[in-house]
């Protein structure tokens, strides 16, 4: 082989592997704060909730890709249990918040024993729950707290 067929060569490759690793993108940060107020700071961040709370996740995506992107978000019960499931999609690029938020609501006709006992129907749901958060499927957080009664 010439020379100038080797050095053209070694340019394509070269541009190829460019083109390559350019298009390559990594997943993005996810990081997510619980608190029992939409407007809370982060001062007020927790991982333990009565039973009755209305419980918010302010969920942060940094080095996020420019284009249009999914939000997918499970609240996991003690018993492993999917109550809530959450599918958002939103365009962004950089870093985005979304806040989302979880009430629990007692069976019907408990809330007349209530007053005497706050857990009464409630007892799937006291325990360790679980938040999983994933976006686009690429980046996922699991965010542990508590429910208690």
């Amino acid at each position: 082989m010439s020379n100038m067929l080797k050095t053209m060569l070694r340019v394509l490759l070269s541009a190829g592997l460019f083109l390559l690793t350019s298009g390559a993108h990594s997943a993005p940060t996810i990081s997510v704060s619980l608190t029992g107020s939409a407007q809370a700071s982060t001062d007020s961040e927790t991982n333990r909730f009565g039973c009755n709370d209305k419980i918010y996740a302010s969920i942060n995506v940094e080095e996020l890709a420019s284009g249009e992107h999914q939000l997918t978000a499970d609240w996991i019960d003690p018993t492993g249990k999917t109550r809530e499931h959450i599918d958002y999609p939103f365009s962004g690029a950089g870093t985005t918040r979304i806040t989302i938020w979880l009430k629990l609501h007692p069976p019907k006709g408990s809330t007349l024993f209530g007053f005497f006992n706050p857990s009464m129907g409630m007892e799937d749901f006291i325990g360790n729950w679980q938040l999983a958060v994933r976006i686009d499927g690429d980046a996922k957080l699991d965010v542990p707290f508590e429910v208690v009664c």
